[in-house]
């Protein structure tokens, strides 16, 4: 049997008011991510984090 590493790469963007609602929305995100991973009984290792979380200026003003 031969094992395959697959790394992934990508962002989410998403509208909050406040930087711990995106952390806490994201975190509960890669919970259900976790939850199908561990669901496959061919996936025998994984690891999913955040690497980071950035202010994404805002394009235009809202009045």
């Amino acid at each position: 049997m031969k094992k395959f590493r697959i790394e992934l790469t990508g962002f989410i963007e998403m509208d909050t008011d406040q930087e711990r609602d995106a952390r806490i929305l994201a975190e509960r995100i890669l919970e259900e991510i976790r939850s199908v991973f561990s669901g496959h009984g061919a996936i025998q290792e994984s690891d999913i984090k955040i690497a980071s979380i950035t202010e994404k200026p805002l394009t235009r003003q809202y009045r």
